[in-house]
């Protein structure tokens, strides 16, 4: 069976890396013919837009929406957008036209590349669609109009598709509200490759950490967008300012970047945590088991809003798969995702309960260690394999 996944974004960004590829590697491995096709960021800059990846055909066919990865990103005018939007969209329904598909699997219900699998429908090929965000709340807009159309095909592109896959039980709720039947249905949340997020090079980890100026200290790790609106950076650094008064030895290493990513290294440093916060910036996704190993606990911090709760986070498996327990709060699937064994849950949104659960873990080994071996057994339900099993059956779905 052909394949094609229409994604709006480049493998620079978390769905694309982290859960579309992941997904077609194994769709590869069972016989399938997977296709990626994607915008990216500097399109105009690419040296090189077709490769391979384990048996993935990935080609790059057009600018994204935005200019630049994440922390040096130009937006468009209203203007630039319209028609950087409108060729993105032709420039993936030809590239899909020209593969004569079985299956068009839109990646995430947005304008551009929904208008893109409705195009290359008409010429065949099932449509189907991917959740993995409340796209109309978790998103930045420069206006109310632009909000408007991204919530209209959010909500009617689900139901034009023969299946939709969801990566959260909100989204699912949502989705069945909306009148798609349960047997189009099917959730398939984030998942690992385990033995790829295993920080099997101990020495390494011990570098990373001399690198950082960590010895002793207790430390704390967040990896992810750096981003106040969408991932809570905002409220870690609150519950960090607190926790620096109990714990002053304790270090928080935050890792990755985001356009937020100036304007909160300023509010740390306006809380005086110049010297307990480390901002380590963008790391290659194949490093990134061994910067959470850098970590004694890792943090996901949440407020309770249904951006939040559409929410599958990448850093929670990833991190389990590691070894490393998580301190994340009470919203969506995170007390599933941890069970009681793989790390704290706490209250969504405030700091101070925030601050108490990282405080618990760093401070107590023995219950470390406990939940590090917790978090390695509660990874193995997200393996990618078992969910791509899953995500197969999407695929029977008569017409």
């Amino acid at each position: 069976m052909r394949i094609v996944f229409l994604c709006t974004s480049s493998l620079d960004y978390p769905s694309p890396r982290g859960r579309w590829l992941p997904l077609a590697r194994y769709l590869a491995r069972a016989g399938h013919e997977p296709h990626l096709l994607m915008l990216h960021p500097t399109f105009d800059r690419l040296r090189r837009r077709r490769f391979v990846i384990e048996g993935v055909q990935c080609a790059y066919v057009g600018q994204m929406h935005v200019y630049g990865l994440p922390g040096e990103r130009r937006h468009f005018s209203a203007s630039e957008l319209a028609a950087v939007s409108l060729r993105g969209a032709l420039a993936l329904a030809l590239a899909t036209v020209r593969l004569r598909p079985d299956v068009i699997h839109v990646a995430k219900p947005q304008p551009i590349n929904g208008l893109a699998g409705v195009l290359a429908a008409q010429s065949g090929g099932a449509l189907y669609v991917d959740c993995d965000d409340y796209e109309a709340e978790a998103n930045r807009f420069g206006s109310a109009w632009q909000q408007r159309v991204v919530a209209w095909w959010e909500d009617q592109l689900p139901r034009m598709a023969r299946g939709v896959s969801v990566n959260t039980r909100f989204l699912y709720n949502r989705l069945h509200r909306l009148g798609i039947p349960e047997q189009r249905l099917r959730y398939v949340p984030n998942g690992v490759d385990i033995e790829r997020c295993e920080p099997h090079d101990a020495r390494r980890v011990r570098a990373l950490r001399a690198a950082l100026g960590l010895t002793d200290n207790p430390t704390a790790v967040y990896l992810g967008a750096i981003s106040a609106v969408a991932h809570g950076v905002h409220l870690l650094i609150d519950a960090w300012t607190l926790l620096r008064e109990r714990m002053p030895s304790a270090r928080l290493v935050i890792i990755g970047d985001g356009d937020d990513r100036p304007a909160l290294m300023t509010y740390a440093r306006m809380r005086g945590l110049q010297q307990t916060v480390i901002w380590a910036g963008r790391v290659p996704a194949a490093a990134a088991p061994a910067w959470l190993a850098v970590g004694d606990c890792s943090v996901d911090p949440v407020d309770d809003t249904p951006a939040a709760a559409a929410r599958s986070p990448l850093k929670i498996v990833e991190s389990m798969a590691a070894g490393v327990p998580v301190v994340t709060g009470n919203v969506g699937d995170r007390r599933d995702m941890l069970g009681c064994e793989a790390g704290l849950i706490v209250s969504p949104g405030d700091p101070h309960a925030l601050a108490d659960g990282i405080e618990t873990l760093l401070s107590d080994p023995a219950q470390r260690a406990c939940l590090a071996r917790g978090a390695r057994a509660q990874a193995e339900r997200y393996r990618w394999d078992r969910l791509a099993e899953i995500w197969q059956t999407l695929y029977e779905i008569s017409a």
